[in-house]
C-alpha cells in the first residue's frame, strides 16, 4: 500500500484577508485634508457580517476605549460609510514628517498605525482590528521580495503624483483646487504611506527670476496644462526619503506638455537637473555586465540596491539628443495603459483583458503601468463636469475592489488619483507576500510512505 503526502508550507493570512475585511480610507468630500472625514469600508466577500464596526483613537485590542463613531446594520458583502470623525492635522511618528530634519527615524517593517483604528465586533467580542497606517519600509523588509524582478511586483503608485497644493488657503484659483490637484498628500507623504511609483508630467516655464541663474528652476510639475510644483523641491524630497528608508522608488517622466516641443536641449537640461539632485541614488546601468544587459523591469531590488542605489528613472530616451539619449541613468518607459476615457463598465472589461495576461492581452512578460484615472472629458459624457475628487470617488473603490481578487497577483504598477481614498498599499503588500512566498517555495517535497 502506498500513501503519498504533499508537504506544503503554509503561512497565516493577514487579519485583513480573514473574517470580514475592514479598513479606513479618507473621504474626498471636503475641500482640505484637515477637514476630511474618515470612511469605514468593509468587504469584498464580507458574508459573516459583524454586529457593529467602530472607529477608535487607540487600539481597542490593547485598551478599553469608547468608539469615536459606530455603525450597525451591516448587511451587504461590501460597503463604505462616511463618518463624522475628522482627520485633522495628521502627524507621522517622529522622523517621518517632512520637517523632521537631521533625524534617523525608527524603521517599521510591518507598518505603523496612526491614531485612527477601525474594529469589528459581535456584541463585546472583538473580531478584527485595522488602522490607518504608514508603510515607510515595506518593500525593503518584506521577506523574499528583494529577489523578485520589478515586473513581478505589485507596485502601488500615484498618477499626477506632484499635483498637490501645500496650502489651499493660499491658492485662490478654483480651477487648480477642483480640477488640477490630483492628490491629498505631497510626494514625501505619499512615499511614507507606501507609494513606490511616482508619475510626473513636466513643463518648462520660460519666466524665471532675473536673479536666478539656475536653469533647473524652470522645470515644473504639470497637470491639466497648469504649472503646479517646482520639480527641484520634489526631487529633494524623493532623495531624502530613499536615503532614510532604503526603499526602491520608480520615477516615471511620462509626458512633457508645456515648453518641450522642438526643444531637445530642454530635455538635456532636465537630465542635468536629475544628475544634480538625485544622481547619487539613481541606479546606473552597467551594460558590460550580465546585470547591466537586463531590461530595467527585469532587475531585482537586491540588484538595484547593491551599490546604495534606490531610484529607477523611466524616461522617453528618444526625446534626448545624442549622447544624452544613451545615458545609463535612464530606463525606457514601460508600457502604459490608461482608463481616462472609459466608463466604469469599460474599465472592468479593460482590466479583465490586461490582468488576464492571456495571449490576447497586450501585457506579457514585461514592466507595465495601469493608470486608473478618469478624465474631465469623460465626465462630460455624463452631462456633468465632475471635479477631480468626484471622478476619483467614483472610480477608485471599484478598481480597488477588483484588485483584491486574482488580478492582484498579475498586477505590476497600479497608479491612482487620490490614492488615500483606497487601501491600495495594503492590497499590494498582501499580494506581494503571496507572490514572494510562492517564489520562495516553488519546490515542495513529495514523500511516499510505503506500508506492507
Amino acid at each position: 500500500m502506498y500513501l503519498s503526502f504533499l508537504l506544503i508550507i503554509c503561512y497565516n493570512l493577514p487579519l485583513l484577508l480573514r473574517a470580514c475585511p475592514i479598513y479606513l480610507t479618507i473621504s474626498l468630500e471636503s475641500k482640505t485634508l484637515q477637514d476630511a472625514n474618515l470612511e469605514i469600508n468593509w468587504g469584498p466577500e464580507c458574508h459573516d457580517h459583524p454586529e457593529w464596526i467602530g472607529i477608535f483613537n487607540e487600539d481597542p485590542s490593547t485598551a478599553y476605549v469608547h468608539p469615536e463613531a459606530r455603525i450597525t446594520d451591516i448587511n451587504n458583502s461590501s460597503g463604505k460609510v462616511l463618518t463624522n470623525v475628522n482627520v485633522g492635522k495628521l502627524r507621522f511618528p517622529f522622523g517621518w514628517n517632512i520637517n523632521d530634519i537631521n533625524t534617523v527615524p525608527i524603521e517599521y517593517p510591518k507598518g505603523k498605525c496612526l491614531p485612527y483604528y477601525v474594529a469589528s465586533f459581535n456584541g463585546s467580542e472583538l473580531l478584527t482590528v485595522e488602522c490607518l497606517k504608514i508603510q515607510p519600509n515595506w518593500m525593503s523588509k518584506l521577506e523574499h521580495i528583494a529577489q523578485m524582478p520589478l515586473k513581478d511586483i505589485f507596485i502601488p503608485g500615484t498618477h499626477a503624483s506632484g499635483a498637490y497644493i501645500n496650502n489651499s488657503a493660499k491658492t485662490k484659483s478654483v480651477l487648480v483646487k477642483d480640477y488640477v490637484v490630483a492628490q491629498q498628500f505631497d510626494v514625501w507623504s505619499q512615499l511614507v504611506f507606501g507609494i513606490r511609483y511616482l508619475d510626473f508630467s513636466i513643463g518648462f516655464d520660460k519666466i524665471v527670476d532675473v536673479y536666478d541663474t539656475s536653469i533647473g528652476d524652470n522645470f515644473y510639475i504639470v497637470n491639466e496644462n497648469k504649472f503646479v510644483q517646482p520639480l527641484r523641491n520634489v526631487l529633494k524630497d524623493v532623495r531624502r526619503f530613499v536615503k532614510l528608508s532604503h526603499e526602491v522608488v520608480i520615477l516615471d517622466f511620462s509626458c512633457f506638455p508645456i515648453g518641450f516641443y522642438k526643444h531637445p536641449e530642454r530635455h538635456s537640461n532636465l537630465l542635468h537637473l536629475l544628475h544634480e539632485e538625485i544622481g547619487d541614488v539613481v541606479y546606473i546601468r552597467n551594460t558590460s555586465t550580465t546585470e547591466g544587459s537586463k531590461q530595467c523591469f527585469e532587475l531585482t531590488i537586491d540588484e538595484i540596491r547593491k551599490n546604495n542605489k534606490y531610484i529607477i528613472i523611466l524616461y522617453p530616451v528618444q526625446e534626448l539628443p545624442y549622447p544624452e539619449s544613451e545615458s545609463k541613468m535612464l530606463c525606457p518607459n514601460w508600457k502604459r495603459f490608461s482608463t481616462a476615457f472609459m466608463n466604469t463598465s469599460q474599465v472592468l472589461d479593460y482590466m479583465r483583458l490586461l490582468f488576464s495576461k492571456k495571449d490576447t492581452s497586450p501585457v506579457q512578460n514585461e514592466g507595465w503601468v495601469f493608470q486608473a484615472t478618469r478624465s474631465m472629458e469623460q465626465s462630460l459624457n455624463n452631462n456633468k463636469l465632475e471635479k477631480a475628487k468626484e471622478r476619483a470617488a467614483i472610480l477608485n473603490p471599484k478598481v480597488s475592489s477588483w484588485l483584491k481578487g486574482p488580478w492582484s497577483l498579475t498586477a505590476n504598477v497600479v497608479a491612482l488619483d487620490y490614492f488615500s481614498n483606497t487601501n491600495i498599499i495594503d492590497v499590494a503588500i498582501y499580494a506581494n507576500m503571496h507572490k514572494a512566498f510562492n517564489m520562495a517555495n516553488k519546490n515542495f517535497i513529495n514523500f511516499e510512505i510505503v506500508s506492507n
